[in-house]
């Protein structure tokens, strides 16, 4: 399941969010790639202890947990503090499969992941997000502010960048049903409930769907 959600941080979040990225110290961002970050990825991020770090990403973290399309997707139990990377002129992220528990010992189990595109797509060549998925590739380059959110589990990659510079932010969620599948039918549970409560049907079908829905979150749900 690959979700576009459109808008995830407003015009403002973005503006706000860019400008401090304009000031900001990046460094070298191969140390959160894992074994092989070295050689296969190519870009910068923002350190944790940057004086604009924080007020950046309590601003995601807020955007993230009042999203309807997150919470109905993704049903998160925790969300990762987020990573707010650069790619410039021959940088790219060479294809890979995020780490399956990140943060301190023990770690947080890492179900799905989330890109959030920070500038327009036409701002620079290359850059795309591509997962590799049951269905063959599928490539994203999204708005400003929109987010692309996907099982952890598929190999993905960064297209090199050619030109201009590709900000983006990224992080991980451990939701509260690990069962891809299972999270699936939850969703898509929800999403018929809203279309036929906008409709003109019988409010019992509505109840009874929701009814269901719910029971299953209570079968496999692991709070």
């Amino acid at each position: 399941m690959v979700a576009v959600i459109r808008e995830l941080l407003s015009k403002d979040q973005v503006k706000t969010i860019a400008a401090k990225l304009f000031s900001a110290q990046f460094i070298d961002g191969s140390s959160s790639g894992g074994p092989l970050g070295k050689d296969i990825k190519k870009n910068t991020q923002v350190p944790p202890n940057s004086p604009q770090y924080r007020e950046m990403a309590d601003m995601v973290m807020g955007a993230m947990k009042a999203n309807e399309t997150v919470a109905i997707k993704a049903l998160p139990r925790r969300i990762l503090s987020p990573i707010f990377a650069s790619y410039t002129t021959g940088n790219k992220y060479g294809e890979h499969i995020d780490a399956a528990l990140m943060g301190p010992y023990p770690g947080m189990r890492t179900d799905l992941s989330i890109t959030i595109f920070l500038n327009k797509p036409d701002a620079y060549q290359g850059g795309e997000l591509v997962l590799s998925t049951d269905f063959g590739d599928q490539v994203y380059k999204e708005n400003p502010g929109d987010a692309v959110l996907y099982p952890t589990h598929y190999l993905h990659h960064v297209n090199p960048v050619t030109s201009g510079r590709r900000l983006a932010i990224v992080t991980w969620m451990e939701s509260m049903v690990p069962d891809p599948l299972k999270r699936e039918v939850i969703g898509d549970l929800a999403e018929t409930q809203a279309i036929l409560t906008s409709s003109d049907v019988d409010k019992r079908a509505v109840l009874m769907l929701e009814k269901g829905r719910l029971n299953l979150l209570r079968m496999w749900a692991q709070p």
